[in-house]
């Protein structure tokens, strides 16, 4: 079963030759990676990257896109283009413990077909140290635990290529928050999740604006939560009153941001 690596990056050269370098490193070795460069203005530094892995990485692509599209349509087109039945999604930035695809192939071999989506435990980096670990437990059809928090890390997730069809892949016009909407749409569809019990994903983070602070990214959280209102009428009735009134959406966005 060959798993697609899809890779969005933009204007970071730098930190996809290190995501690179642990993809290489990976005890799981049949799968093919493709890298989708938002149409950055350092394509040299990215074709030097690319060339350097040609050897290790028999299977990378290299992808441009003709003017700048956002992550989101980047992911999308990487996926459209995968061989493979599973897809294994990274942002640049990010690392992998040698182990990963394994772990996560195994378990998919192990569940049913409802089995959409394996996340890992991931640890969040700032400047060389730990500052947060995700290790929720979460797994099977988690839904309503996932209306309440994003407890799959992105860069940890391998997801069905089938699951990302039924749901309609990522979704554009979402100026943040494309990952959470992601996983519920996938979930919502009837599909389950499961979770690889160790630390196998690094997060790094970044200076500069936070989830939390970012008021194009407030605009996301206030969007994905109208977006699936009914799902929480559903699951959450007393969150669904709260969501009616635009004061009750904007003190949720503050309670959840990070």
């Amino acid at each position: 079963m060959i798993i697609s690596i899809v890779i969005p990056t933009f204007e970071r050269p730098q930190y996809l030759e290190r995501l690179l370098n642990s993809i290489s490193k990976q005890t799981w070795q049949d799968f093919e990676v493709i890298v989708v460069d938002d149409c950055s203005e350092q394509k040299n530094a990215y074709l030097k990257v690319i060339e350097k892995f040609q050897i290790s990485l028999p299977s990378l692509t290299y992808m441009r896109n003709t003017q700048n599209q956002g992550a989101p349509y980047s992911r999308n087109r990487g996926i459209d283009e995968a061989k493979g039945s599973l897809i294994a999604l990274v942002d640049d930035d990010d690392e992998w413990m040698p182990d990963k695809l394994s772990l996560q192939h195994a378990l998919f071999e192990k569940g049913d077909d409802r089995l959409g989506l394996v996340y890992t435990w991931t640890k969040a980096m700032k400047n060389g140290k730990v500052v947060h670990q995700y290790d929720s437990e979460y797994c099977g059809n988690s839904l309503r635990e996932l209306l309440l928090e994003c407890f799959i890390p992105s860069p940890s997730v391998m997801v069905k290529k089938q699951a990302l069809t039924d749901a309609g892949c990522f979704d554009t016009a979402l100026p943040s928050c494309q990952d959470w909407d992601m996983w519920t749409r996938i979930l919502a569809k009837g599909y389950t999740c499961a979770v690889v019990k160790s630390f196998e994903t690094l997060y790094h983070k970044h200076d500069g604006e936070t989830i939390g602070s970012s008021p194009h990214a407030s605009k996301g959280y206030e969007l994905y939560y109208q977006k699936h209102m009914s799902l929480y009428k559903k699951y959450h009735k007393r969150l669904y009153s709260k969501m009616l009134l635009k004061k009750g959406v904007k003190k949720i966005i503050k309670k959840f941001s990070f």
